[in-house]
């Protein structure tokens, strides 16, 4: 058994060099705010898109998987209905919060989405590097711990927000709790793995969850999105992230088609090169591109707000609704000996 899920050059350009990646596509956005939209397109085109279509690859274009969960393949489709339907809803009442309290569930759904990836790939490096139970047990308190700490805490100190958690009377002590509890937990963090370095434990696993995941996640979220709005002349609340939203996507996107290419390396030794593979997902991409125009999702395309936009909204959530199912039930190597095996957990 191998400590690398692709190998070690592999490991190091998707799982730890996505974090350097998206590290200074960060800065190069915080130096010149005027690249942040050819970032944005950039970033959709060459790994969001992609991204988004590796799990169909893995899922509906492999004879084995349609064989084996049609059932789930044709059910998960109706994760594509609640946006349309809640969007309908909002027009036939006049009413706006059906459609926002959707927006704001598939919001808080994406962010849980990329910290259980996260931990994912952190509990693969644990397996790999026979990390003990109290080892895997800490590390993934401290990781959901630290990363929805400091979701929490950036709603708060936000400078569009700071004045609404100024006129309740919790609101200063509930961002010093956080401050001190997100600090509290890094440092107690850092502390386990010097200590793991010192009695000769894995420390690999740690490293990648507190530098990589926590620390990248900690840029895109303090460094950048108390930046923000970055963009000039936002329109949306989307618009006013997105150099954020481009950092931590660039993190997730890099990561999620590295662990894809990895399993189906092992999956299929023989068949199309993975850059091939990749070539097919850029041309394909550009209808992600042209779904995000439609949408409303940067200035220079459709008006947000619109009926149009909406309801390309409603769909591009849909899609997302989608994977985020899709990804919860694929991944799932304790019940799932061949993914075990893809995964380099073991010999199939």
């Amino acid at each position: 058994m191998t400590r690398w899920i692709g190998g070690p050059l592999f490991d190091a350009c998707f799982f730890f060099g996505s974090g350097v990646v998206a590290l200074l596509a960060g800065l190069l956005m915080l130096a010149a705010p005027v690249t942040v939209l050819p970032m944005w397109f950039a970033w959709i085109w060459l790994v969001e898109g992609p991204h988004l279509l590796a799990t169909w690859q893995r899922t509906y274009l492999d004879a084995g998987f349609r064989r084996e969960r049609g059932r789930l393949l044709w059910t998960s489709l109706a994760w594509l209905l609640p946006g349309p339907v809640l969007l309908g809803v909002s027009w036939i009442s006049g009413r706006p919060e059906p459609f926002l309290l959707f927006l704001g569930a598939v919001a808080l759904w994406s962010f849980h989405h990329g910290v259980r990836q996260h931990h994912g790939i952190l509990s693969v490096y644990q397996r790999l590097g026979d990390a003990d139970a109290a080892a895997r047990k800490a590390d993934k308190l401290l990781l959901h711990s630290i990363l929805w700490v400091a979701f929490g805490l950036l709603a708060l100190v936000h400078p569009a927000n700071v004045d609404l958690a100024a006129r309740v009377s919790w609101g200063a002590h509930a961002i010093t709790a956080l401050a001190m509890l997100l600090a509290m937990a890094v440092v107690w963090w850092a502390a386990l793995l010097v200590r793991r370095w010192r009695s000769g434990s894995a420390v690999l696993p740690g490293i990648f969850g507190l530098v990589v995941a926590v620390g990248t996640t900690l840029f895109s979220l303090f460094a950048v999105g108390l930046r923000e709005p970055l963009l000039a002349n936002p329109l949306t609340t989307e618009q006013v992230f997105m150099a954020a939203t481009i950092v931590g996507g660039t993190l997730h996107g890099l990561q999620y088609i590295g662990i894809v290419i990895a399993t189906e390396r092992r999956r299929a030794r023989s068949g199309m090169a993975a850059r091939w593979v990749y070539a097919i997902m850029l041309a394909a991409s550009l209808l992600y591109v042209a779904l995000n125009l439609a949408r409303g999702g940067a200035p220079v395309g459709a008006a947000p707000g619109s009926a149009s936009a909406q309801v390309f909204l409603a769909l591009y959530w849909g899609l997302f609704c989608h994977h985020f199912w899709l990804d919860q039930k694929i991944w799932r190597p304790s019940s799932d000996a061949r993914l075990r095996a893809e995964l380099g957990l073991e010999t199939a």
